[in-house]
């Protein structure tokens, strides 16, 4: 059996592996959304809401284009949980509805898992010395917070030998989705 796992976004993380064992994984090409900028109302643009729609679309298209790359039986994608930015949400919201709406003529079977499942599912946690570490940063006595992403890329590097940056936390995330699942579904 042959699983991708996809977090999704404008830097659309996946991740490929067959009867449980990890085969491959990478990001797509960054989307590049023309004039939208999360932080500078981007809804009042000229260009809105078809330059937000353009850009989901074309992850919609790429993601296609990876699953007739790959050909999985199975694709689990992370689901959303909601977000503190309105305009950043809206993007991954349209991203999902486009790539859904491209996989379903495919009539594969479709999975979501929610980032606390497969966090649980994989172990990822903090431990008690990142938990102090935390609690000094949060009181202002040392610096370097360790945060899921931090955690996720660690994780990603040491199980499947890859040297992933905190800058690739999408491409880590799909490798640990899609090992929760095929750990939840052996």
């Amino acid at each position: 059996m042959k699983v991708l796992g996809l977090d999704l976004s404008t830097k659309t993380g996946w991740s490929v592996f067959e009867n449980g064992q990890y085969k491959t994984s990478g990001a797509l090409t960054k989307v590049f959304i023309e004039d939208f900028n999360v932080n500078k109302e981007p809804h009042k643009s000229p260009l809105y809401p078809f330059n937000v729609m353009d850009g989901a679309e074309e992850v919609g298209r790429s993601v296609l284009g990876l699953y007739n790359e790959h050909e999985p039986d199975v694709i689990v994608i992370e689901s959303l949980v909601k977000g503190r930015n309105a305009h950043t949400q809206r993007i991954l919201d349209w991203i999902h509805f486009c790539v859904l709406k491209s996989l379903r003529p495919l009539n594969k079977k479709l999975i979501h898992m929610f980032p606390s499942e497969w966090r649980q599912i994989v172990g990822l946690k903090l431990s008690k010395e990142q938990k102090i570490n935390n609690k000094d940063v949060s009181a202002g006595k040392k610096r370097g917070k360790i945060g899921k992403k931090h955690l996720s890329v660690n994780m990603t590097n040491e199980k499947f030998g890859l040297t992933l940056k905190l800058k690739d936390n999408d491409q880590s995330d799909a490798c640990l989705l899609g090992l929760a699942y095929c750990v939840k579904n052996p």
